[in-house]
């Protein structure tokens, strides 16, 4: 028996901007490894459409559901249309964001509320629309993503992308509280940093190829201890996959650093 037989899990932000292995479509593909029903969700439907294919090549179960994470009503359509195929929602893993500003006197305040709206009010909106479902189902599993930016800065402040993660992490301690009494574990991951699709692809825009290109990476890998090596999607997959299932049955309320030792470091 796989550890997630029988149950429906959704991952919001399942996508990936380009050819690759991204967190979200790292965790759905892990998850369906492990028998679980895997609602792929992301706002472009050709990026869930995209994961949920590799999943079914894969000889696993996925839906593929078009939504804008952002917005109450596409999130509450998709839960609905997971409802309507499936009868269930087990799992709801939040795993939209994104950053990019600086610093406040050179952010806008539309910048700001995006990247706040897009990190964390996603994840509220997550929460709000799953918890109803799991209470009335006698229990579930939420699982919110953060970053290392969200208690530290790499190499340059990212403020609003660092409130915005740091808000999350809040959100999931205080939701972990809320809704233990109704067995709905609530837990975090906190990724440090992962060679995805969204980092290489802002190396790109950078300008950096080839030795520079390796060179910009190595400057990071160089900080994280665990054998100066970055972390892969699949690191943050598993780690997912095992707060998932009943192995992590009385864990809820945890920041769970997928980072190796990075937020340990010297700066």
């Amino acid at each position: 028996m796989h550890p997630l037989e029988g149950r429906t899990v959704m991952v919001v932000g399942a996508g990936a901007i380009s050819p690759g292995w991204s967190n979200g479509r790292a965790c759905a593909a892990t998850y369906a490894e492990r028998g679980a029903t895997v609602a792929c969700v992301d706002y472009r439907l050709d990026r869930a459409e995209e994961t949920a294919h590799i999943i079914a090549q894969a000889g696993g179960k996925a839906i593929a559901l078009r939504a804008d994470a952002t917005v109450e009503e596409d999130l509450h359509a998709a839960v609905e249309a997971v409802l309507a195929k499936t009868g269930r929602l087990d799992v709801m893993h939040n795993n939209v964001g994104i950053g990019g500003s600086i610093t406040p006197d050179k952010t806008s305040l539309q910048e700001f509320e995006r990247e706040i709206s897009l990190n964390l009010t996603t994840a509220f909106l997550g929460i709000r629309l799953a918890v109803p479902v799991m209470r009335r189902a006698g229990g579930g599993v939420i699982l919110n993503t953060s970053s290392l930016l969200a208690v530290r800065f790499l190499s340059r402040p990212t403020v609003s992308y660092s409130v915005a993660k740091a808000g999350v992490e809040a959100l999931t301690r205080s939701c972990a509280a809320a809704y233990g009494p109704d067995n709905i574990r609530v837990n975090c991951l906190r990724i440090g940093f992962s060679e995805t699709p969204v980092v290489l692809s802002a190396i790109h825009a950078r300008g950096l190829a080839g030795e520079e290109r390796e060179q910009a990476l190595n400057t990071t890998r160089r900080k994280v201890p665990l054998r100066h090596e970055h972390g892969s999607a699949f690191d943050v997959a598993r780690a997912a996959a095992f707060l998932a299932s009943d192995d992590a049955a009385h864990i809820s309320g945890v920041i769970l650093n997928i980072d190796g030792a990075l937020e340990c470091a010297p700066i």
